[in-house]
């Protein structure tokens, strides 16, 4: 009976020590990273950037215009407090950084390699088209008749414009125009989505939620500069999404060291007219 006893307590011991040995988190070192707000550093990544997290709001974090795989740091202010930075890619890799503050930073670029062996996989739950079937989109989207006359704003000699909305499965197509019809080229800065509410009660935060593109197209092999009386059109392919009548999406256009800046706002009825685009 005795040994009866000594056996099952020796099993238990070995089935709780193999328990522990298989659910035991693997510890992952961040990146360093030191940014500064007078200078900005340039991280670029094999693959297209899916989402990115800031730790705090002391870190500015934009995706480069036109460019997929090229993400901006900046520090917000001087003398920030310590914070972590996390970026996701769309081959699955995931990038940890844990960002400092440095008046000079030594290191203003960073460039991975397509096999890199310091980030950590991660599986999407719904998996997004490839880059081809994405491209293959955009590209019949752009050979489409415009949809939308209206959906424009126009200043400065420079008009923004909606042309049009398309649906394929679980991803969001926008063609969007720009036309300058000035005698100075308008240099991109950004061109981003955000989602609002449409009434801001007084004394509460401003909402916001912003659109992180999976994919953007266009014909020409320069995107973030649209030559005097010239226009560019893009496909900007987003994860599908509808929002509430309370709410509606920003569209901005920034000029890069100027102040030509346009946006246009777009309500959930809109969105529900979007053209399903065949597989």
């Amino acid at each position: 009976m005795k040994t009866i006893h000594l056996a099952i307590i020796s099993l238990l011991l070995i089935s709780s020590k193999g328990l522990g040995q298989s659910t035991s988190p693997t510890i992952l070192t961040s990146y360093p990273l030191s940014v500064t707000h007078q200078k900005t550093t340039t991280l670029i990544f094999p693959y297209a950037i899916k989402s990115v997290d800031r730790g705090s709001q002391d870190i500015l974090a934009q995706k480069a215009s036109g460019v997929e795989n090229v993400l901006w740091i900046k520090a917000a202010q001087k003398q920030m407090e310590q914070t972590n930075l996390t970026v996701i890619t769309t081959d699955g890799n995931v990038y940890s950084y844990l960002v400092n503050y440095a008046p000079n930073p030594t290191v203003l670029m960073l460039s991975y390699p397509a096999s890199n062996k310091l980030s950590e996989k991660v599986h999407f739950s719904e998996m997004h088209s490839t880059q081809a079937q994405l491209k293959s989109t955009c590209q019949q989207i752009l050979t489409r008749k415009q949809l939308f006359h209206r959906k424009k704003d126009r200043r400065f000699g420079i008009s923004l414009h909606l042309e049009g909305i398309y649906i394929q499965g679980e991803v969001l197509y926008c063609r969007i125009r720009l036309h300058n019809q000035t005698a100075i080229n308008y240099t991109m800065d950004q061109l981003r989505f955000s989602i609002h509410d449409q009434k801001q009660a007084k004394r509460t935060a401003t909402q916001e939620q912003e659109l992180s593109p999976i994919y953007i197209y266009s014909w020409a092999d320069s995107t973030e500069t649209i030559k005097a009386h010239s226009e560019q059109t893009w496909v900007i392919a987003l994860d599908k999404f509808t929002i509430p009548d309370q709410k509606y999406v920003l569209i901005e256009s920034s000029e890069k060291n100027g102040g030509r800046h346009l946006h246009l706002r777009i309500k959930n009825r809109t969105l529900v007219k979007a053209i399903p685009i065949a597989n």
